[in-house]
């Protein structure tokens, strides 16, 4: 992959201005076939949409809500980033959804983009959603953790402790636009914030019975 430039004026302040090399390409083949996936399946009006990367797309969200009075839409890419979910939103505010509920920051972390980075791209995910569809109700959901020890990839090593620091920002970063930010990592998670080995079957992704406690969680606390 080529790595993308981003000039750190825009994120930091002119104080502080520099040059940050980071890698911003997402439009990978699977990013793209799931694209056209999309663009042959539009997302009807007042729709629940689950937004994110692979922990979203392989969730049944369609038949855990299947109770739902609203369309439930699964808008997750396995790989996606947030500068991916950023360029794909205007399939997403054109909708004008009933509720979006945004779950990334993982992908991120594997490739070691700062973390202003994506909270910028967040806030821009926000604020397009706010400009183009004020009516949608904007759920931010917290980044999972990962369990090292059982993953394989030399990208994934060192990257579970940058997780709580990117939840904190993400975190204020709702607080400060004003949207709801749910907080998912307990559901899954041990006390040393490591995502529990019975969750999972690969370190990163969760097994499909998970999603049922996810789901449970949203209902319980109103969210949903």
């Amino acid at each position: 992959m080529t790595a993308g430039l981003i000039i750190a004026t825009a994120l930091f302040g002119t104080a502080q201005a520099q040059t940050v090399k980071i890698d911003s390409n997402y439009a990978n083949w699977y990013y793209q076939q799931r694209m056209e996936y999309f663009a042959k399946t539009p997302i009807p009006k007042n729709a629940i949409i689950f937004l994110g990367n692979s922990i979203t797309e392989r969730a049944e969200w369609q038949e855990l809500l299947a109770d739902s009075k609203y369309p439930v839409v699964n808008r997750g890419i396995g790989g996606d980033n947030s500068f991916g979910i950023l360029a794909r939103m205007d399939e997403i505010v054109a909708a004008k959804p009933k509720a979006i509920y945004l779950m990334d920051g993982i992908n991120d972390q594997f490739r070691k983009l700062p973390h202003d980075v994506s909270v910028y791209n967040y806030k821009r995910i926000i604020r397009k959603i706010k400009q183009q569809s004020p009516k949608t109700k904007i759920y931010v959901e917290s980044c999972l953790p990962i369990n090292e020890s059982m993953t394989k990839e030399a990208y994934t090593k060192d990257r579970n402790v940058l997780v709580p620091a990117l939840n904190k920002k993400i975190k204020a970063l709702a607080e400060e636009e004003g949207v709801t930010y749910i907080d998912i990592c307990p559901l899954f998670q041990d006390d040393k914030g490591v995502l529990k080995q019975e969750f999972t079957m690969d370190g990163v992704h969760l097994k499909a019975a998970a999603y049922i406690d996810w789901v449970k969680y949203l209902k319980d606390k109103k969210y949903l």
